[in-house]
């Protein structure tokens, strides 16, 4: 009965994940969600809205199902936001604000939250402690990291919530939204962890792959630094590419 449960939950966080990759013009997209345990605190959401792709990363503390309950009520809670008219500020302070009346105090959740235009090619977004954001420049062949633009959701109530962070994306540009699950991976010789370096190799060498066998490549390439160590947290990635 207590496998029952579980793979119920399992099932159930699972649904709330895009059934398919939308459709974005002129652009490719791919996400991936591979808990530590039967549920993770990890989430993503992908969705056209308004002729534009709404993009979601966020990582609960923890792992399991507490923190699964977490990401799927912050993801709900936004997807409503939205249904009511929301713009990006003023979801992120809702959602904020009733994260930190509901969560217990030692609980929070650091997310990405972001506006794609598919016709400027330009993204808008708040990070709430989610980060590094990674952006690879096809033009120069190297990366740039974007920091969070505040911290994270549920710590503290906020009036306003702070000026967004803006991007835009050229020809070949790739956006990489990873949880800590891959940056903070570590060798089961060493403890080292995989980090940021080892990330933009990767996306170095194998950027032209459809975002699918990318996505594939950073996970073995993470598996084989691992040397057999288990996983230890979630990892979820979201991978944006705008087509040449």
């Amino acid at each position: 009965r207590l496998q029952q449960e579980v793979e119920l939950a399992r099932a159930i966080q699972i649904g709330t994940l895009p059934d398919e990759m939308p459709i974005v013009p002129g652009y490719e997209v791919h996400g991936h969600f591979q808990p530590a345990e039967h549920a993770g605190g990890d989430l993503y959401d992908l969705a056209m809205l308004d002729g534009r792709l709404f993009m979601l990363i966020g990582d609960a503390t923890g792992h399991g199902f507490g923190p699964a309950l977490s990401a799927t009520q912050m993801q709900a809670m936004l997807r409503i936001a939205f249904r009511c008219g929301a713009d990006l500020d003023e979801a992120y302070r809702h959602v904020n604000n009733q994260l930190n009346e509901d969560l217990p105090d030692n609980r929070f959740i650091t997310a990405f939250m972001g506006f794609l235009d598919p016709a400027t090619h330009q993204l808008r977004f708040h990070s709430g402690g989610q980060g590094p954001i990674l952006h690879w420049h096809a033009s120069t062949q190297a990366p740039s990291w974007h920091v969070p633009t505040t911290f994270p959701f549920g710590v503290m109530d906020v009036e306003a919530a702070g000026p967004a962070g803006v991007l835009e994306l050229a020809s070949g540009d790739i956006l990489a939204l990873i949880s800590d699950g891959v940056y903070e991976y570590a060798n089961a010789l060493d403890d080292e962890l995989f980090g940021d370096a080892r990330v933009a190799q990767v996306l170095s060498r194998y950027q032209t792959l459809p975002l699918p066998e990318l996505t594939a490549m950073l996970l073995e390439a993470v598996a084989e630094f691992g040397a057999g160590a288990p996983q230890r947290d979630d990892i979820t990635l979201v991978l944006l590419r705008r087509k040449k």
